[in-house]
This record gives structure tokens, sequence and C-alpha cells, in this order.
């Protein structure tokens, strides 16, 4: 029994080995058959090319310089509308409403005239009185003039008397009452004519205290004629109204704000400048001019947005000490001109303005994005990558402006170059595209 288990085993054992002996048979038999029949693979050469770029030539151009603010546009003459005499409004302009026009020379308010005039009247009276009383005083002064020249000839004969009756009471041919009688006559002549005399002297005071009180008199008269005139208030230009706080039949105080208005035509916007870009516009100022400037509507919505005339009227002396900024005044020279003919500039307007500054000759304009950074440039020079290093003189908005570096003719590329070397070799596209 134990020899016929042992010859299975070894039965078994025999047939496995056999199958694998047989399948790796086959396996080298297949492999020899196909080795043969395997192609020799395609050999491929692999041929760098350099990368493509788009090149722009740099060529210089004469370049203004502008600097850009924003402001608001306000009134370059504002008047506050006050009455300066009391009283009650009996007359109001019927456009002296919010945005009305008004011509100039015309009645904007009136205040009731009446007592003015009586008051006026009254002066005129005074001054008439005054004028009586001074061709009175000039009859007085001549009349004691003559008074005078009688009372001499009074006293010339009262002296001739008394001495004719001296001469005969010497000679005991007069008594002595007469003697008295005479000698009183001729001291009441010579009272008389120093009375007449004082009356003459004072007549100079008198004189000059009339005239004071005439000179008086043409002054309250004056006085009450400017009251007169100040119950009318004319618009002294042609105007548009800002702003109403009155109504017919008000009772006003003097100081008391009835309105404002504004010069037609006549408007400015501050800007504020900052004192970096002060050196674009300098020049200007150093040679005794001021810059032109161009303003705008901000955020104006249109296609063909207006543009205004402006120059920089005055300099402001003090530099906003926030903002560190230097405020300028612009007058707008062209603010009749409307927008789409809808409404013309208007105070409260928010502006862009641009300020032309200096001219600079030779210089390039590039897009901003093309300067690396350290102010590095990429350029084709023989098919190869050159960096160049350049001096930007401005870099505005999208742009940079440079005046050293580049020469005429220099390739700058325009388009993306990742992984840039130097000398690294470069193809330009077909038209520069």
């Amino acid at each position: 029994m134990e020899k016929t288990s042992g010859m299975n085993k070894f039965t078994a054992f025999f047939l496995r080995f056999l199958r694998v002996v047989v399948v790796l048979a086959i396996a080298i038999a297949l492999a020899k058959l196909l080795i043969p029949l395997k192609k020799e693979p395609e050999k491929i050469q692999i041929v760098k090319t350099p990368p493509s770029v788009k090149v722009m030539i740099a060529a210089p151009v004469s370049k203004v310089m502008t600097v850009e603010a924003y402001g608001t546009v306000k009134p370059r003459k504002l008047v506050k509308i006050a009455v300066e005499v009391p009283g009650r409004i009996d007359y109001i302009h019927p456009y002296f409403i919010e945005g009305g026009k008004i011509d100039k020379g015309e009645l904007l308010i009136r205040i009731d005239q009446r007592s003015y005039k009586l008051d006026s009247q009254a002066r005129q009276v005074r001054i008439r009185q005054a004028k009586t009383d001074i061709e009175s005083l000039k009859q007085d002064i001549e009349n004691l003039n003559g008074d005078i020249e009688l009372s001499k000839s009074s006293l010339s004969l009262a002296r001739k008397e008394l001495e004719r009756v001296t001469a005969l009471t010497n000679n005991q041919f007069a008594s002595k009452n007469t003697l008295d009688r005479v000698e009183q006559q001729y001291l009441q002549a010579r009272i008389t004519l120093q009375n007449i005399n004082n009356r003459l002297s004072l007549t100079d005071t008198l004189m000059e205290q009339k005239n004071a009180a005439l000179a008086m008199a043409r002054v309250d008269s004056r006085k009450a004629d400017l009251a007169l005139e100040k119950t009318e208030i004319r618009c002294e230009f042609d105007g548009l109204v800002l702003n109403k706080y009155s109504e017919v039949g008000e009772y006003v105080n003097p100081g008391q704000v009835l309105g404002s208005i504004y010069e037609k035509d006549s408007l400015d916007v501050d800007v504020s400048i900052p004192l970096e870009k002060m050196k674009w516009i300098e020049s200007f100022f150093d040679k005794g001019k001021t810059p032109d400037a161009k303003v705008m509507v901000a955020n104006f919505d249109s296609v063909t947005p207006c543009v205004w005339n402006a120059r920089v009227a005055r300099v402001k002396a003090k530099i906003d000490d926030k903002t560190r900024t230097l405020p300028m005044t612009l007058e707008i020279l062209n603010p009749d001109v409307k927008i789409k003919n809808i409404f013309n500039l208007k105070p409260g307007t928010f502006l862009k303005c641009s300020i032309t500054g200096e001219t600079y000759q030779d210089i390039y304009v590039l897009p901003r994005y093309l300067l690396k950074s350290d102010n590095i440039l990429f350029t084709v020079n023989d098919n190869h990558l050159k960096m160049i290093k350049v001096n930007v003189l401005r870099k505005f908005e999208e742009e940079v402006y440079i005046d050293q570096g580049l020469n005429p003719g220099d390739m700058v590329i325009s388009s993306p170059l990742p992984g840039a070397l130097e000398g690294m070799e470069l193809t330009i596209k077909e038209n520069g595209k």
C-alpha cells in the first residue's frame, strides 16, 4: 500500500513538471518566431525651435506732458443779495427764482419807498431853510455896514458939535448944562457905532454856523437820497439766480440775505495738484505765464464728450497740509458751450481737468506693461534677446515715457516671453505680429 501511494505521488509530480516544460518550450518557440518579424523603430531627430515673439519698432516722438486732476465748478463771481435799509418788500423780479436769468441793470428787489421819499423831501426843505438863513444874514451884514456909515457920520457931527460948544463954554457963551448935553450926545453916538461894529464882528461866526448848517443839511439830504436809492437792488451783471429766500410783503432788516446770484458764463474750478507733478508745468510759472488746460465732465456717458478750454488763473498761497497738494484755480474760457444742447456748464459739476505742461522732444512712448522690474526692456538684437536698462521719464496712465536707453529702430518685444535669458535665440513673427 505504501509503495502504491508513493508511485501515485511521483506520477502526479512528473505530470506537472511535464506541463511546465511544454509551456516553456512553446513560449521559446514563439519568441524565436516573432523576433525576426520585429521592425526597426524609426529614428526622429529633435530640432530646437527658437521662441517666436512680437516686436514693435522704437521711434522717438514729441510728447506734451499733461497733469490731470479733478474739481468742482464754482461761480467766479457770486453775490449774496442783502438789503441795506429796513422795510417791507413791495416788488421782486418775476425771474428772481432759482435758475432764473437776470439781465444787467434790471431791478431785482424794491423796498417800500414812501417813507424814504418823504424823508428826502424833508431834507430838501431843510436845505432851502438853511439857504434862506444865509441870505437873511447877508442882508443883515449889508444893513449893518450901512448903519456903520450912518453912525460914523452921526459921530462926526456929534464931535464937531462938542468942539463948538466946548469953545463957546470956554468963552462963556454957552452954559455948562449945554456942554453936558452935547457930551452925552457924543458918547451916545460912539456907543451906537461900537454896538454896530460888535454886531458886525459876530456875523462871521454866524455865517460859518449858517454855512455849516447848510452843509449838514446837504449831507443829510444825500444820506436820505442814498437810503432811497438803496431801497432798489439792481443786478450788476448778466446773471443766474442760485438761491432765493424772500417773498413780496416780507419785512426785512439791514444785512438780511434775500438770495444769491452769480455771473453768467463766468465759472472757475478749483483743483489740487500733487507736488511731485508740479515739475511738468512749473516752467510756465518761471516764465511768468500760466499753462492752458482742458476740462470735461467726469463720469459723463457720451461717445463724444464735450470739452471746454480753460487756463490756470492763479495758484493759491498755501499748500494743503493734509493732502500735501498745491491748490489752483482754473478759469473756464468757454462755459457757454452746451452738452448735447441739454444744459450749460453749471456750478457743482464734477470735472476732469487736464493741464497742458512742457513739451519733451525725442522721447519714446511705450505701453506700460512692457517695462520689467528695475526698468528693463526686452529687445531683439540679431535674433537674440537683449535686455536693456532704460531711464523712465514718467509713468502716465497706461504708458511709460523713456528718454534714455533706447535708440531709433530698436525692436522692443511686445509679447510675453517666459523663461527669458540674456542672449537666447529668438524668431520674430511675420510683420512683427
